[in-house]
């Protein structure tokens, strides 16, 4: 079951009603306990899934990894792959449709799973790998030099044969 929101003239079905105990036995979930949670509200929601589905060629073992590494306080833009950016942009950067529900989304999910301090600690972190992304997108690292062929000696080697 899902809590309508209104969202203009329509209603947006965000929230399930479920809520997870934020702890197993006094003890603070793990990270793939909580990518495992978080893997299984997005699947839960009819249009997160679906874009999910499309940006992961359906490779759910992939999406939950990479849930996995980006949850993960230790994780930095270095060797991220291209999944991994993309869910990136879709839980901080609000663009389309699909970035005004996934963001609030997201962060909700994290909030009713986790204790409010490490709910704020993950958002910050994967507000800071967005920004550093989107730093390197616009600061591009110039393309080393590499030696060409001259067209020389294409000729030269024309005339030996």
């Amino acid at each position: 079951m899902t809590i309508p929101l209104r969202l203009g003239h329509r209603a947006q079905y965000l929230l399930p009603v479920v809520e997870y105990p934020k702890s197993e036995g006094g003890l603070e979930l793990s990270t793939a306990e909580l990518a495992f949670r978080i893997f299984a509200a997005f699947r839960a929601h009819p249009h997160i899934n679906n874009v999910l589905t499309h940006i992961s060629r359906a490779k759910w073992i992939e999406l939950e990894q990479s849930l996995n590494r980006i949850l993960d306080l230790s994780t930095t833009i270095d060797g991220l792959s291209i999944l991994e950016e993309n869910i990136i942009d879709l839980m901080v950067g609000e663009r389309g449709i699909t970035g005004r529900i996934f963001k609030p989304y997201f962060q909700a999910t994290l909030r009713r799973t986790l204790e409010p301090g490490r709910a704020e600690r993950l958002i910050r972190h994967i507000n800071a790998l967005y920004l550093e992304l989107e730093w390197k997108v616009q600061h591009p690292q110039p393309e080393p030099p590499h030696s060409e062929p001259s067209q020389e000696s294409g000729h030269a080697r024309g005339e030996l044969q």
